[in-house]
């Protein structure tokens, strides 16, 4: 297996979520096309398509996990930044309530 290629690949998908956000659930074409992009953009770092398919048997899934794998990151701090606004809100008024 290709460390470089691996490397590649994963810093690829991850700049592109961070660059463009995750995209809606509903578009499954995403992965695909990203992962034509991804494949295009290895081959132009001088990183053979054999290398890339050897790494990963199936790269659209990969992206399309790694994908998902954000959106639920995102949800998760969310929810965690929903409850520490709770958190605040709760000592704010148990402070007013001790003026």
């Amino acid at each position: 297996m290709s460390a470089r290629a691996l490397e590649f690949v994963e810093t690829w998908v991850s700049e592109k979520i961070e660059e463009e956000g995750y995209p809606d659930e509903k578009e499954e074409s995403v992965a695909k096309t990203w992962a034509a992009e991804c494949l295009k953009a290895a081959i132009e770092e001088g990183i053979p398509s054999d290398e890339v398919e050897e790494a990963f048997d199936d790269l659209a899934e990969f992206i399309a996990g790694e994908i998902e794998e954000a959106r639920e990151r995102d949800e998760d701090e969310d929810d965690e930044e929903d409850e520490l606004d709770e958190d605040s809100d709760e000592l704010d008024e148990d402070s007013e309530d001790d003026e």
